[in-house]
């Protein structure tokens, strides 16, 4: 399974197991749920590891090295900061689609909708204008 993890590959990590037909034996043991969740908790393990280290190692090294262009410094030193909570307590002022739940995609949606009704509606609300006792005598009274 340690190969697995390594290499998402189950005939490469079977034949390094040393089994003698990794091609199937590979495929068969990755149609076995208990061992498709062993693989899974210990991808996940190593993500939060491994992975949390490497990305907020090169996370750090982007924001911080002069040679990164200013842009991509600034990305990186906002996705730091997130990550840290620090100002957890401020939205962001846009989310990008990608980033949003599916509630907050409807909600977004819903809007779009009710903004698109209004523009379609072509009824323009005017207020009265209150007649004044005597008529203007030119265009600036």
């Amino acid at each position: 399974m340690k190969g697995m993890v390594r290499l998402n590959d189950p005939a490469e990590a079977a034949r390094q197991a040393g089994y003698s037909q990794p091609s199937s034996q590979g495929g068969a043991l990755m149609r076995r749920p208990n061992v498709v969740a062993q693989i899974q908790a210990e991808v996940t393990a190593r993500l939060r590891t491994e992975g949390a280290q490497i990305g907020v190692g090169t996370l750090i090294d982007i924001s911080s090295g002069k040679e990164f262009p200013a842009g991509a410094r600034v990305l990186a030193a906002r996705e730091l900061v997130k990550l840290s909570g620090v100002g957890a307590d401020t939205p962001d002022v846009e989310k990008s689609p990608d980033m949003m739940t599916r509630a907050e995609l409807e909600a977004a949606a819903r809007s779009i909708r009710d903004k698109l009704a209004d523009l379609e509606g072509g009824v323009i609300d005017l207020e009265p204008i209150e007649a004044t006792t005597a008529p203007p005598t030119s265009v600036f009274d």
